[in-house]
């Protein structure tokens, strides 16, 4: 199972959020303008195991942040209600097909506590997974 494979299955999976909001993806820039609220996915592989003596028993470990931008100086609701929806889209023990195996979602999402950057309001969703 390639990060490759695993970071599109889940960006897939994010893109049928809905109501569908603009995604900002690896290496690839919002366009300037783009109205609040929009999303960043980031996929973080963080390990790989085997446990298997031959090999062939790979478990890849990691996780997606997806951040919520939403506007500066007005409630937070909006992002949090955003933030609920995207933990909701991928619960705990969700199954997602991957080229040479599955994913599992073997944690509930996270929402993080909300943060101010610049002009915006940021709210990440922590997603942790494993695949094999």
């Amino acid at each position: 199972i390639t990060d490759t494979a695993i970071s599109n299955a889940l960006g897939q999976r994010l893109a049928t959020l809905s109501p569908a909001l603009p995604i900002g993806w690896p290496n690839k820039d919002v366009p300037a303008g783009t109205p609040h609220p929009y999303l960043i996915f980031d996929h973080v592989p963080v390990s790989r195991t085997d446990n298997t003596l031959k090999g062939g028993g790979t478990i890849v470990r990691g996780f997606a942040q997806i951040t919520i931008m939403s506007e500066i100086g007005v409630f937070a609701t909006s992002a949090s209600t955003i933030a609920d929806s995207i933990a909701a889209l991928f619960p705990y023990a969700l199954r997602l097909p991957v080229t040479g195996g599955t994913i599992t979602i073997n944690n509930p999402p996270e929402v993080q506590q909300g943060y101010p950057d610049g002009p915006h309001w940021r709210v990440p969703v922590r997603i942790p997974y494993s695949a094999s």
